[in-house]
């Protein structure tokens, strides 16, 4: 939680301006970057100049809902100096008083604060980065915008308005652009910290708060080598000129990053998908459920997909958005595929229909011919014209590597992926599926070894946890394989978790545990759907072949979403020799990949 400013005043010491509601420390004209709690600390000690200010005080200030040590505020105070140019043997603005606080120091010179009702022009020259000047390449992660203040808070846009702008920006050739699902975790972290763990050369890190109708933005485009700050404006409009906004931070971005924009690429950054600032807003919304990855986000994100169609039937990109939640939720086998899968693909169909240009109706339409109707060459088709139309979208190349994973094409998978990866280095999406395609080849050490880098990133990742889990039981380690699935669950509670955890009590031995998961399963699917496809595999590892088989059968018939792996997937080759295994393919040769 931010620290609420004095409304309308700006302070002035030595030569540094410290405005509390642009939240922008300058100094000679130069805006200094630092930590959000670090410019915080900052505004509480300058509101009181010459008064020493208690460390209980400023911990209620800074942390008013969090236990926090000591150490965190001295880090702080630490932190501080070094942006003011001072040191704690050389303290020029703050005295530490022992055991008792810090007192500001400094003369302070307090002023109104106006902001006009314009967007503002760079105030610093664009520099070249070294970067910029050797490969001809920038990249850049845009960081969810941070409150002003904690009323009013509108934690959609604070992410949607990061997420509008990194659709714009990929469409950037020379400009490597990290994805929403990335940069997500960042909305409280120091910005130098931020691009170096993103591994990038740019951070656009920003301000909003919404107040009604009208909506104010401050921006600023940092140098992550060495904090210097390429471009920064400030606006202060209705909500309704939202656009205009988005047009002109990617305009500035561009230009301070000198990258010459080819005419299309203008074309593509300016582009309006809709005209209605309440349909976008909806879309947005859409958007920041949708990148939970979690049952709740897609429904939820489904809820403001169709309130955005419904306001402009004509959004493509909310269609797109709809078809992807529909098909996650198919995937996952969270909603039978028969319910769900239809929507998946006439929402998909209709984003094609009113734009064939976005790579992202493109994915839809792939990723629903891959995984329900089982139209390969359509699925491939849309996934290289995605790429074609934006070789920087890390999701294609994402998805696109799962399909060819599915197809058995290791070599192309890999590269895919890899692809992604250097896209967007520090998704946990992508470093889990890294892992799963390196599964489905049979690589078990390089699927262990990328499970856990990606837990060194997030040891709570449910997906880096359940494919650890897949690397244990195919390596025999079946009591690792049940800690993994077990912590798993406790994580999300999708039924094809307890499948996963009952297939490998049945490996291990244990059949009486194996038979109480399934029991559990049994009964869950009265009320809700359990794929077939990974119950067969249960059935498969208790010898219990011709249930097994069946099960399978009955999972053509659901139209299973994962059936597009069978003919591959590590599980069932213990199955394959088994009577009437064969028959499956001969009996549908609408499944995809039997060749």
């Amino acid at each position: 939680m931010a620290v609420d400013p004095q409304p309308g005043t700006i302070y002035e010491f030595g030569n540094f301006r410290l405005d509390p509601s642009e939240r922008q420390l300058v100094r000679d004209g130069q805006i200094i970057a630092i930590a959000p709690k670090v410019f915080d600390t900052l505004v509480v000690l300058v509101e009181e100049p010459g008064r020493l200010v208690d460390k209980e005080r400023l911990m209620s200030r800074l942390w008013p809902d969090t236990f926090v040590e000591e150490a965190t505020l001295a880090r702080n105070i630490s932190d501080l100096r070094k942006a003011l140019g001072g040191s704690a043997s050389e303290p020029q603005y703050i005295e530490t008083v022992p055991k008792r606080g810090y007192r500001f120091t400094s003369d302070v010179r307090r002023i109104a604060n106006q902001i006009p009702n314009l967007i503002a022009e760079p105030r610093v020259k664009p520099q070249l980065t070294s970067a910029t000047e050797e490969a001809g390449i920038s990249s850049i992660a845009v960081l969810p915008f941070r409150p002003i203040s904690s009323e009013g808070r509108d934690e959609y846009l604070e992410l949607g308005i990061a997420d509008a702008l990194i659709t714009r920006l990929s469409n950037i050739g020379k400009l490597v652009v990290r994805s929403t699902s990335s940069v997500r975790k960042y909305i409280d972290i120091e910005v130098s910290q931020a691009g170096h763990e993103l591994q990038v050369g740019h951070v656009l890190d920003g301000s909003i708060q919404r107040a009604g109708d009208r909506i104010r933005i401050t921006a600023q485009l940092v140098s992550v080598n060495d904090g210097r700050v390429l471009w920064a404006g400030k606006y202060d409009v209705q909500f309704t000129d939202i656009f205009t906004v988005e047009d002109t931070i990617s305009e500035q971005v561009a230009n301070a990053l000198v990258v010459k924009l080819t005419g299309e690429e203008k074309r593509l950054i300016s582009r309006r998908d809709t005209e209605d600032a309440e349909a976008h807003r909806s879309y947005l919304k859409g958007r920041y459920y949708w990148n939970r990855r979690m049952r709740r986000g897609y429904e939820k994100g489904i809820h403001f997909f169709e309130q955005a169609i419904e306001i402009d039937p004509s959004y493509a990109l909310a269609h797109a958005g709809l078809a992807d939640c529909y098909s996650m939720l198919g995937r996952f086998g969270l909603i039978h595929p028969s319910e769900i899968m239809p929507k998946a693909v006439s929402s998909a169909a209709t984003a094609l229909k009113l734009d064939d240009t976005l790579p992202e109706s493109h994915c839809s339409n792939a990723l629903a011919a891959h995984i329900y109707t089982w139209e390969c060459a359509k699925a491939e088709h849309h996934y290289q014209r995605a790429i074609e139309l934006n070789s920087r979208y890390a999701t294609a190349h994402h998805w696109y590597a799962v399909f060819l994973a599915e197809a058995g094409r290791a070599a192309e998978a890999l590269s895919e992926m890899t692809q992604a990866r250097a896209l967007d280095p520090v998704s946990l999406i992508i470093g889990a599926d890294i892992a799963m395609v390196s599964y489905l080849a049979r690589d078990y050490d390089r699927a262990l070894e990328q499970c856990q880098d990606t837990l060194d990133m997030d040891p709570n990742y449910f997906r880096a946890r359940m494919w650890l889990g897949c690397v244990y039981e195919q390596q025999g380690s079946y009591e690792q394989a049940i800690a993994e699935y077990t912590t798993a669950g406790a994580l999300d509670d999708s039924p094809y978790v307890l499948e996963w955890l009952a297939r490998a009590q049945a490996l291990s031995g244990n059949i009486e545990a194996a038979k109480r998961v399934l029991d559990r399963l049994i009964e869950l699917s009265s009320h809700v759907y359990v794929d077939r496809y990974y119950l067969a595999s249960v059935y498969a590892a208790l010898g219990r072949n011709n249930e097994a088989i069946a099960l399978l059968e009955k999972a053509f018939q659901d139209r299973s979403c994962w059936i597009s792996r069978l003919m591959i997937d590590p599980i069932f080759d213990s199955l394959r020799n088994a009577p009437g295994f064969e028959q499956i393919a001969s009996a549908h040769p609408e499944m995809p990949f039997t060749n």
